[in-house]
């Protein structure tokens, strides 16, 4: 692709087609976005807090729920006026979520202007939530200016390692006649990453020349193992997005060790997209400010600069259906200080909470966990919470929190036979143990997954 047809994509028929589709907002917002990150701190910390006045005012106002927990908390909005003021209202917890959905929702929002979506699992309990369109075109307009920071423009050449399937454009005819004029993303499955696989993937790297590649961790962290293995020539793109699991300081080496090219983290949900990334300093993640309010908390208190604590995120832009002070299940620390680049967002690092792994299968594929949590454990909320272990080649655990007295339907075991066998291969072991309650490991993180087999099967 040459500069003059991507200039032509991002200034012409990108704005063109945000118009046609109605959703011509996103360029809105992604001008409000790089102007304010830019913004004095001090500018930025009263238009954050404007933002989050008016959120807890409708939700009092216009929410069912928030209405009864602020009344049962003998506190009115107007009441809150620190961030300290904040811990008198209850943290919302996913299992507030999944019990009162229909009334966290503006009884009087157009139906026709709410978007419905679920989480993929990898905390072991999927959450169905709304918001509203207006949200929509934030959050892909947040996702664009922390995409730029790694080297991705619009009307540029993606590709991505992954595995959530609604995250991809969907096939039909008018994706078809999109494709002819917009550049397509290069997408490798991490459902199925198998080593014939894999090195197809990488040749189509080196031939598409994508500045940028998405990737979950682990699984970026596997394939470039398994390049580095199999001694291959290997693409260099501008830089790397990794996002969806826990990146490790030994993974993110061997990563950039094998592409030659930095990786910038990223931390993101389901529920609000993008929460932080890096930035081409690679000093912390800086918070997505302007959408999303962030605590640090630690029992009943906020964390001091350089104390780790929980990550509670109150989203300041999805009005049709407020979620404040939810519970991510992640842990953070603030960094203090400002950014050489400039932004005022603030940072936090040492994010750590929800893990996956690479899972092994029968026939030399290899599946992501994220993965598996959004194609198995998000379409069955029977399941509750649930956790993949695989300790040896051929036979995974399937560990349900649903209690002892609880045990799965004979219609879920099922479900999880045939959609195992579809990622894993035909003959794999399964086996199940029921427990009260799935704990978090030492080190306080949850894990979805856990293998101590996937990186030993094609060494």
């Amino acid at each position: 692709m040459t500069f003059l047809y991507q200039q032509f994509v991002k200034r012409i028929l990108y704005p063109l087609d945000l118009f046609r589709s109605g959703d011509y907002s996103e360029l809105r917002y992604l001008r409000e976005f790089e102007r304010t990150q830019f913004l004095p701190p001090d500018e930025l910390r009263e238009l954050v807090w404007q933002r989050l006045r008016h959120i807890l005012d409708t939700a009092y106002r216009r929410i069912p729920y928030y209405k009864s927990v602020f009344d049962r908390s003998g506190v009115v909005p107007g009441d809150i006026k620190t961030e300290t003021d904040l811990l008198s209202v209850p943290i919302l917890e996913k299992r507030d979520v999944q019990a009162n959905l229909q009334t966290m929702i503006d009884p009087d929002w157009r139906k026709d202007r709410l978007i419905f979506d679920k989480t993929g699992g990898s905390t072991g309990t999927p959450v169905n939530y709304y918001y509203n369109i207006e949200r929509k075109w934030a959050r892909q307009a947040a996702a664009l200016r922390h995409d730029r920071w790694a080297g991705y423009d619009i009307g540029q050449r993606f590709a991505a390692l992954w595995g959530a399937a609604r995250d991809m454009p969907e096939p039909g005819l008018k994706q078809k006649i999109k494709s002819l004029l917009f550049p397509k993303t290069l997408l490798l499955n991490s459902v199925n990453m198998t080593p014939e696989l894999m090195l197809e993937f990488n040749e189509k790297l080196k031939r598409y020349q994508p500045p940028v590649l998405l990737a979950y961790a682990n699984a970026l962290s596997l394939f470039a193992s398994f390049l580095k293995q199999r001694g291959v020539s290997v693409y260099q793109p501008k830089g790397m997005i990794t996002s969806a699991e826990v990146l490790r300081p030994e993974d993110r080496s061997l990563i950039e060790e094998v592409f030659g090219a930095p990786v910038f983290n990223r931390l993101g949900c389901r529920e609000f997209s993008v929460i932080a990334s890096e930035c081409e300093q690679h000093c912390g993640m800086h918070i997505m400010a302007e959408g999303l309010y962030i605590e640090l908390v630690r029992g009943s208190r906020h964390t001091e600069p350089g104390e780790p604590g929980e990550i509670l995120v109150t989203d300041l832009l999805n009005e049709a259906m407020p979620m404040i002070r939810y519970r991510l299940g992640d842990t953070a620390t603030w960094l203090s200080g400002t950014c050489s680049c400039g932004r005022s967002l603030p940072r936090i690092v040492n994010v750590s909470g929800r893990g996956t792994v690479v899972i092994g299968g029968m026939d030399g594929r290899f599946c992501s966990g994220v993965a598996l949590a959004t194609f198995i454990v998000s379409k069955r909320p029977s399941f509750c919470q649930i956790q993949i272990i695989q300790e040896e080649r051929g036979r995974i655990l399937y560990r349900v929190g649903c209690g002892h007295d609880k045990p799965l339907q004979q219609n879920d075991l099922d479900f999880l036979r045939e959609q195992t066998e579809l990622y894993l291969g035909k003959g794999i072991k399964i086996d199940y143990e029921y427990v009260d309650s799935i704990p978090h490991e030492a080190s306080g993180k949850y894990l979805f997954s856990k293998s101590t087999v996937a990186r030993e099967l094609f060494q």
